[in-house]
């Protein structure tokens, strides 16, 4: 895998809105979950091609920038940009503004406030490029970085300037834009054909344990955009994107592997959803897993029940803690099962505005010029993927070259990460050691065959696990609805989405009335049909939960009061005023403390030899105290002086 480094500093104020606001502060800067401010993947791109689209199409044609950022229905772009972070201690300012009025004074009710980045801040990003991008169109992107002149809002105004500097990279933007004259886009292809990789077709099933390490957030949306401008990302990666990815990186190997793989009634993703640790298998519950609503013991416990394992025990269920339905994933890792909510996974709200418009070449295509995204933070996610032998291990050795993987939607800006396989023996998972007997959850939809649509999902659970060879059902519970899906290799079907189909939703739980034979092949199998398109699997039921990830919290903390130099200054200011202290005296004091500290010490100390015996005596307890103060926290002090000796200065104005 390989990445350009580079460095955003700006050399003036920058502000770079999120587009969110406070009552108090009009316009918040954009931070990462870790509360370290950001330059967003998105505004990056949109400003690297607004300015490779810029360029004179006779230098540069406007097929390489629509080569280079992908075309809607193709593969994408042809690198993926994460967020630009700045250190942690990095200066915030606020800046506030009025609008003037026809007659040059401030329009009434126009006073805002926005934050900035202060002037020298430096923002570190990555981005990564497709494997095989040629190095024509590697230079091209070098290019659109280093002419990044300015960032965030009020570029116009001077607001943003910056300079970008890449890693290993001496050629200026004018160096870089007179070679790449030179280069024939229309005969160089953007990716360079790498020669196909033959693997033994060994047809045999391998099962292999996937870690997906994010390094930016996720999105994958549930449910199609409408009527509204939010697109809101689920928790889970679905299998069908998890078997898509691999499908297309056997793809780019061997067209003759990721065929057969596609083919083979081995092949067989799970979803990958969020885990606490690699060793960790995650998988998705609802509607029947439930927990009480408040603790039901000093020691943070709470009470987990399902009822398709077993039924309730109406004298354990507390009367204080009524039971609610828990959407969100189960942690098993062989020993102990903890339950996930998805109501405590951390989310990325951002929000967007797009001003050139839609590129896609259509008139008078919809513009949507303002949305809002809900993505999953950026996480580790586990799963399982079963795969003929021999795919197994192409992938397998690819991974190992190039471990990044791009999953979900606008996969340019991101759900990109690392994507680690081993081989596992399927009776070594931790929900093989520990699980419920003859209890399975749906982990991917199941596809309601047409002709059991109206009918209760009870009926439609135990006639399908029948079909497909997993017995007759003792007990099941569930939901359906209907559920959308996109293939970005349909190109030629409503743009590759694929419409509603009915389905039974992940987290159904069903329960066999007899042991389920060559348990392994049925798994694989999976219930209904699809299983190309992702639909059909189940997993072994792990157990009721006994715990929450994270743990529950504990007491609230109130934290210390801050120092309040307002408060202090004006003790101080008393203080000074009964010790018959100057205000020229105070603000000696002040000005040592912001060049020495030290040196202000020593200053306050020598007083008691400058001066006579009966005025030190008079400023020995202000002197005494402000010495071990500036000792202890001289910048705070500082303030807590300034407060004094303008209090001071007051009083001299008004004698």
């Amino acid at each position: 895998m390989k990445k350009i480094n580079f460095t955003i500093k700006l050399r003036a104020d920058g502000e770079p809105g999120s587009g969110f606001g406070t009552a108090l502060v009009d316009s918040l800067l954009p931070r990462n979950i870790n509360g370290r401010l950001i330059i967003p993947s998105t505004h990056i791109k949109g400003l690297i091609r607004e300015n490779l689209e810029n360029l004179p199409d006779h230098i540069i044609p406007s097929t390489a920038v629509a080569e280079l950022f992908g075309k809607e229905g193709d593969t994408g772009a042809l690198f993926h940009i994460c967020t630009a972070a700045a250190p942690e201690d990095a200066m915030i300012i606020d800046i506030t503004r009025t609008k003037l009025n026809p007659f040059g004074t401030a329009d009434q009710g126009s006073l805002r406030t926005c934050e900035a980045a202060a002037c020298g801040t430096e923002f570190a990003g990555t981005v990564t490029l497709h494997r095989n991008i040629s190095p024509a169109y590697e230079d091209f992107l070098k290019l659109g970085l280093l002419s990044l002149f300015a960032v965030g809002g009020g570029r116009n105004r001077g607001a943003g300037a910056c300079i970008v500097t890449i890693d290993d990279e001496a050629k200026s933007p004018g160096e870089l834009l007179r070679q790449l004259a030179k280069v024939d886009y229309i005969a160089v292809p953007p990716i360079k054909p790498q020669p196909g990789q033959k693997a033994a077709l060994k047809d045999e099933a391998v099962t292999l344990k996937l870690v997906f390490k994010a390094a930016n957030p996720v999105c994958v949306p549930e449910t199609p955009i409408v009527k509204n401008n939010m697109i809101c990302s689920g928790f889970s990666i679905p299998a069908s994107a998890v078997q898509g990815a691999i499908l297309h990186r056997l793809n780019d190997l061997s067209e003759e592997t990721a065929t057969a793989c596609y083919k083979s009634r081995n092949f067989r993703a799970w979803p990958l959803n969020p885990a606490n640790s690699a060793d960790s298998v995650s998988l998705r519950v609802s509607f029947t897993h439930k927990i009480s609503k408040l603790k039901i013991d000093d020691s943070d416990n709470y009470h987990f029940e399902d009822e398709t394992v077993k039924q309730y025990d109406w004298d354990k269920v507390p009367s204080n803690s009524p039971l609610k339905a828990a959407d969100g994933v189960l942690l098993a890792d062989g020993n102990s099962v903890k339950l996930w909510k998805s109501s405590e996974m951390a989310r990325i709200v951002t929000a967007h505005g797009v001003h050139n418009g839609d590129r896609s070449g259509v008139e008078n295509a919809q513009k949507r010029n303002l949305y809002t995204v809900e993505a999953l933070a950026p996480a580790l996610f586990t799963g399982l993927v079963s795969m003929p032998a021999g795919a197994a291990d192409l992938l397998l050795e690819s991974l190992k070259e190039d471990a990044w993987m791009l999953l979900g939607k606008s996969r340019s800006v991101r759900g990109g990460g690392e994507l680690i396989a081993k081989k596992v023996a399927f009776t070594d998972l931790p929900i093989m050691k520990k699980r419920e007997e003859n209890v399975f959850i749906v982990q991917s939809p199941l596809l309601v065959p047409k002709d059991f649509l109206g009918k209760s999902v009870e009926k439609i659970i135990a006639a399908m696990t029948k079909d497909f060879e997993f017995g007759d059902v003792e007990k099941s519970s569930g939901a359906i609805a209907t559920q959308f899906g996109w293939n970005r290799t349909v190109k030629n079907v409503n743009n590759g989405f694929l419409g509603g189909k009915p389905v039974i939703l992940p987290g159904a739980v069903f329960k066999v009335k007899s042991p389920v034979e060559e348990l392994e092949n049925k798994l694989i199998t999976g219930i209904g049909e699809g299983r190309e398109n992702g639909f059909g699997g189940v997993l072994p039921h792990p157990g009721v939960a006994e715990r929450l990830f994270p743990e529950a919290p504990g007491p609230r903390v109130i934290p210390k009061p801050r120092k309040n130099y307002g408060k202090e200054g004006f003790l101080l200011w008393m203080e000074a005023r009964e010790s018959h202290l100057s205000a020229s005296q105070i603000s000696r004091v002040r000005e040592l403390t912001s060049l020495d500290p030290d040196t202000a010490v020593d200053y306050l100390h020598r007083q008691k030899s400058d001066r006579p015996k009966q005025i030190w005596q008079r400023w020995q307890g202000v002197m005494e105290q402000l010495a071990k103060d500036i000792q202890n926290d001289p910048e705070h002090t500082e303030k807590v002086l300034k407060v004094c000796q303008d209090l001071l200065v007051a009083d001299k104005g008004d004698n």
